[in-house]
């Protein structure tokens, strides 16, 4: 194949660690000469243009539009020189470092019959240790309901399983095996076992997690809508964290007798 140049994640901003790809100013093909925007992306600060360094010929788009948290130096693209074949670019064998990450999961299931059989208790009972890629929300709420996500397709970005999958999951449990549930609060309540708390738990069952709103109709009553924080918002929320809990706080309070100047004001209000 032919030879490409690569093009790497920059750091956009000194504090940058991570960037969103938010948008390809270039298409595959195109020709691309030096300072020409080749992407848009989403930095901890802000929307930056990333401009090319080099002459070419825009060969390869390994990161897709919208994808998240792509690590500083990743690849994201290939450049060929002018004249060359960019269809036939020979694509480096660590382009396939992200990717590769997902295939591993298959690869136990397709193992033969013995593995195979042992590995559901696994998922069973050590929910943290599944191959599906969880978000800390959905996971927490996995491992809360004894949820098994290998049935259920993930819909977040790069395969993530998200919280919505996760209440998606919890409400086909409750409306389908609605028995199942009460083992799992149970446990909570063994550390202090009461008549009292047996049935409520049985005459007045509820769902631990108010379930998501309907994307274009109004927000019932209990329900929630989880807006994605941007890259911004999460390093303004670090940052509040840190000054929070790595920077000693006083704080001063002093009272003060006003009877005096309110006994003027209202003199001066007649």
């Amino acid at each position: 194949g032919t030879p490409g140049i690569k093009v790497l994640m920059p750091a956009l901003s000194p504090t940058m660690e991570e960037g969103n790809i938010v948008k390809w100013l270039k298409k595959e093909g195109d020709t691309v000469n030096v300072g020409d925007a080749l992407c848009e992306i989403e930095t901890d600060k802000a929307v930056v243009t990333m401009e090319s360094s080099d002459d070419g010929i825009l060969a390869k788009i390994l990161v897709e539009e919208g994808s998240k948290n792509v690590r500083l130096g990743s690849l994201i693209g290939l450049l060929v020189e002018e004249g060359q074949d960019w269809k036939q670019v020979e694509i480096p064998a660590d382009a396939g470092g992200p990717s590769s990450v997902a295939p591993p999961a298959p690869a136990p299931a397709s193992a033969p019959a013995a593995p195979s059989v042992s590995a559901p208790p696994k998922l069973q009972h050590q929910p943290g240790k599944l191959q599906v890629r969880l978000s800390p929300a959905a996971r927490n709420i996995l491992e809360t309901h004894r949820l098994d996500p290998s049935n259920v397709t993930p819909t977040g970005p790069r395969g993530i399983f998200t919280k919505e999958d996760a209440l998606k999951l919890l409400q086909e449990k409750q409306k389908g095996k609605p028995s199942e549930l009460k083992p799992v609060v149970s446990p909570a309540s063994a550390a202090v076992p009461s008549p009292s708390q047996a049935t409520a738990v049985t005459s007045y069952p509820r769902p631990a997690i108010p379930p998501v709103s309907t994307p274009g109709q109004p927000a019932a009553l209990g329900t929630f809508t989880e807006i994605p924080a941007s890259n911004i918002r999460r390093v303004i929320a670090k940052r509040l964290t840190e000054s929070k809990t790595t920077i000693p706080h006083a704080y001063a309070a002093a009272d003060c007798a006003i009877d005096a100047v309110l006994k003027l004001r209202k003199e001066l209000a007649k």
